[in-house]
């Protein structure tokens, strides 16, 4: 059963500040606690992680999966699975950024999971859902980091 959760925040930052942090996928298990680690394959021409391998997990489900990544310049950064894993079939998202003024951006990150395994949608759902909070207070909180850091 495929699961899309979308969750829409902002954040007093300026937004090349949240784009930068998106495009530093080998921090990601430092602010998001599903992440247990990551690793760059590939590299686009402009430097870019193009492929990202990834162990993670929720709900007690841990898995490894190779993710392609695509940029748009200082406005989305998505993710789509190749291949599957033990347990995920396929899984994707995104951060959009919509600039608010100099020191404010608009975050809307949107993912998506289908899973092999049966579970209780429910739990699926829980599990999503909690990704979904990671992904965003996470990301919030290292960005502000890195804004206080400059």
């Amino acid at each position: 059963m495929a699961i899309n959760e979308k969750v829409e925040f902002e954040i007093d930052a300026p937004a090349a500040l949240a784009y930068a942090t998106l495009l530093d996928v080998e921090s990601l298990p430092e602010w998001s606690s599903s992440h247990k680690s990551v690793t760059v394959v590939e590299r686009d021409e402009a430097g870019n992680p193009s492929l990202v391998e990834v162990e993670a997990g929720m709900v007690g489900i841990s898995d490894s999966m190779r993710f392609r990544y695509e940029f748009t310049p200082q406005t989305k950064v998505s993710w789509r699975s190749e291949g599957e894993g033990k347990a995920v079939r396929a899984q994707g998202g995104s951060y959009l950024l919509t600039p608010l003024a100099d020191d404010r951006v608009r975050v809307l990150c949107d993912m998506n999971i289908d899973l092999k395994i049966k579970l209780p949608g429910f739990v699926v759902k829980k599990g999503v859902k909690m990704s979904a909070e990671i992904a965003s207070k996470g990301f919030e909180k290292e960005v502000l980091k890195r804004k206080a850091a400059r």
